[in-house]
């Protein structure tokens, strides 16, 4: 019998598309055009059509963008993120909606069923910035391509066509009103289904990892210096020159405060570089020059006839002056909390080493 459909009218009508074409293109502007077109021989049963479809009307859905859609990708462009929208709908219908949304350079759309080839992908991936007509597969492939292109990767979806590219995406953003595979893949699921909550996410990523590249650093240059040091008193059969309460004193104020209070600081700075090598460039220094200062100390115990208590006390000051030099470096630029506690290690350090 017949039977009736609805959907996109190129798929729908296929050859017979042009007959509305001009229409779409027309009405479409911001709206969604879906085509209602009957079937007369019905559908067969894994549901190809039987015979032309005739279409009937036209379905015109109008997507409602938030309030704060704008604030929010206005925060992402300030940041320096490139924002890309790839979509199964029509090209000029995504390219308008990303316009009213504040997308930059959402004119440079391309319709993604023009795109054969590997090589026409990934040059659109780096070129355009809306994608229209993607279907799951290219979705996974533009996320790929734009990887290979230098990139860092944060793809947001809800839907079941978007699992391909969440889980190609560095880093997967799903929303809690999506599909459950979208969710069960996605690294990150926005409950409150807004995506203005991404700003405070990165905020929040950004303190963290900050955060733990300063505070490493300083227990990564006791480490350091630690086993350097241990190794040359045992190579050369000296006397290690700290005591344990002494290694306390400037471990807890070049070390243990500092960390605690910059671990917790409010930090919105962009994360840049190799986390590993912003610790350990931080940390190498310092550390290598502590074991120099104490190996000039040992040179001047021969050269002064100093004692050992000399020695050590001389090491410890040493120690102490590189540690806030260190705290210095780091906590640049300052702020009224890290002003506050160079303060309080400097009184900290000068109060343990003269009573």
């Amino acid at each position: 019998g017949t039977g009736y459909v609805v959907g996109a009218g190129e798929f729908i009508l296929k050859d017979r598309y042009s007959l509305i074409a001009d229409v779409i293109q027309e009405k479409a502007g911001s709206y969604r055009v879906l085509t209602l077109a009957e079937v007369p021989g019905g559908f067969t049963e894994d549901g190809n059509l039987i015979g032309e479809a005739q279409p009937m009307a036209l379905v015109m859905i109008q997507d409602k963008i938030r309030d704060n859609a704008e604030e929010t990708i206005r925060y992402f462009t300030e940041q320096g993120v490139q924002l890309k929208v790839i979509s199964g709908d029509g090209t000029t219908t995504v390219s308008n909606i990303a316009k009213i949304a504040g997308i930059p350079n959402a004119e440079r759309a391309v319709d993604a069923s023009a795109l054969q080839t590997e090589e026409q992908l990934k040059k659109a991936a780096e070129e355009c910035t809306v994608f229209g007509r993607v279907t799951p597969q290219q979705k996974q492939k533009l996320i790929k391509a734009i990887k290979e292109n230098g990139h860092s990767v944060a793809m947001t979806g809800d839907g079941v066509n978007d699992v391909l590219a969440l889980k190609e995406a560095d880093c997967s953003v799903a929303m809690a009103a999506g599909s459950d595979a979208a969710r069960n893949v996605a690294q990150l699921v926005l409950i409150n289904n807004d995506f203005s909550a991404m700003p405070r996410v990165v905020a929040e990523g950004r303190r963290s990892i900050n955060n733990i590249q300063r505070s490493s650093s300083l227990f990564l240059v006791k480490t350091l210096f630690s086993i350097l040091l241990g190794l040359l008193t045992v190579l050369v059969h000296l006397r290690y020159p700290f005591q344990p309460i002494q290694m306390s004193l400037v471990g807890a104020f070049t070390i243990g405060i500092p960390s605690f209070v910059l671990a917790l600081e409010p930090n919105k700075d962009r994360v840049t570089g190799n986390f590993f090598w912003n610790i350990i460039s931080r940390a190498i220094p310092g550390a290598l020059t502590i074991v120099i200062n104490i190996g000039l100390v040992y040179l001047c115990q021969g050269w002064f006839e100093l004692n050992y208590s000399q020695v050590s006390t001389m090491a410890v000051v040493l120690t102490a002056l590189t540690g806030i030099l260190l705290l210095i470096r780091i906590s640049i630029p300052f702020t009224p909390i890290r002003t506050a506690l160079l303060a309080v290690v400097l009184g900290g350090m000068a109060l343990g080493l003269t009573a």
